[in-house]
Formats: structure tokens, sequence, C-alpha cells
């Protein structure tokens, strides 16, 4: 277990100083509000929903919302499944949309008070507005303290590789990165709500995005342990 924990802190420090260093950048603060429910049903399963309306001050002031149902599978030594669906719909200045369709592997190992995450998700990419398929893969490390019985801290850090080129995505490899540092809630057994800043780099021409994000999240277990 140790050395779980040793590789995933070692992994976390490497992805959090792997952030290129912006050309040029433009900077801008958004805004993600995102609404998580969680059904389980049978004994390791479950359907899960996230809605997140999504604001930014970069690309024209871009306006965006994120519909994502999955469906989750617990597996034995805190490993996990998924598959899912993301509807990425944009409006002001355009009125395209993204669809993704992803599959997912992780792997969590609770050490009270601490845990750690690690997780890949494939994703293939359509685009309204082009022909072609995008793949890309994305890569999270996360390590999160209990601090006391209903607050914890929370921080991860996510790579994005794209590993092929469409008319949208101009360039393969490492093309985005999300640092995330933030505090968590449980209100009740069945509430829990996260607050925290995420900073957002892309690697876009003729320069670079970064976003700076505050970051808002509700989460609900449907049935109530």
């Amino acid at each position: 277990m140790a050395r779980i924990v040793s590789a995933c802190l070692i992994l976390f420090a490497a992805l959090t100083l792997g952030t290129p260093a912006a050309r040029a950048a433009e900077n801008g603060p958004a805004g993600w509000i995102g609404v998580h429910v969680r059904v389980p049903f049978a004994q390791r399963f479950a359907f899960q929903m996230l809605t997140e309306p999504r604001l930014s001050e970069n690309v024209g002031k871009q306006r965006e919302i994120l519909l994502r149902p999955w469906f989750s599978a617990a597996l034995p030594r805190g490993f996990g499944v998924g598959l899912g669906y993301d509807a990425l719909l944009f409006w002001n200045p355009s009125d395209r949309q993204e669809h993704r369709i992803w599959q997912e592997v992780l792997q969590r190992q609770d050490f009270r008070p601490l845990w750690t995450l690690a997780q890949f998700r494939l994703e293939q990419r359509f685009f309204s507005d082009t022909d072609g398929v995008s793949v890309r893969g994305r890569f999270l490390v996360g390590i999160g303290v209990k601090l006391g019985r209903a607050f914890e801290l929370l921080v991860n850090n996510e790579l994005f590789v794209d590993f092929n080129e469409v008319p949208v995505v101009a360039k393969r490899g490492y093309t985005e990165n999300r640092l995330y540092g933030g505090f968590g809630r449980r209100f009740a057994p069945w509430v829990r709500a996260a607050l925290g800043y995420q900073m957002q780099w892309i690697d876009a021409v003729p320069a670079d995005l970064i976003n700076h994000t505050v970051m808002v999240l509700v989460s609900f277990d449907a049935i109530r342990k």
C-alpha cells in the first residue's frame, strides 16, 4: 500500500509540474456549476448524471453546458470502470456541438485520513461542424485529505492527450491540463458539495488559453445510506 501511495504522489507531482510554460497566453475568468446525481442499483452498479453549465471569458465570452450520463461498476481492490456519453453544447458565439463516447478505469485507495485516485478515460469525440472522429486520452491523479468528520481537502491534476488529428483538432499530443484544488463538505450521508479553483491550460493558436475557474459541485446519492 505504501508503494501505491508513493507512486501516486510522485505521479501527481510530475503531472503538476508538467504544464508547459505558456508562449503568450490569454487569461480569463470562468465559472463551472455542476449538479451530480448517483442512483445505485444491483450491488455494485450505479447510473450517474452530471449537468454542468460553463461560462468563460475566453473565446468570445463562450457559453456551454455539459450533459454527462454514465454507468459505473465497482470492482474489488478499489478498482472501478465506467461507460458514458457527453453532450457539450455551445452557444454565443456559435451553436456547434460536441458529442463523446467514453470508457474509463480508475482505482481509489483509502489510507485514513488520506485517499488517492488514479483514473484513465478514453474518449471518441464527434463534432457537429466537421467529419472524422477524434480520439483523446485523459489521465487524472488526485489526493484527498479528510479534515474531521465532514470536511476534506481535494487536489487533482488531469492532462489531456490527443491521439489523432481532425479538422477541429489540429495537432496530436499533450494539448490541455487542468489543475484543481478545493474543499469538500458532506452535509448529510446523501448530500455532498465541493468548492474549488481550477487552472485550465489549453494549447491553442495563436496564443495559449488559461482559464481561472471557480468550480462548484453538488452531489446527491438517490438512495440514502
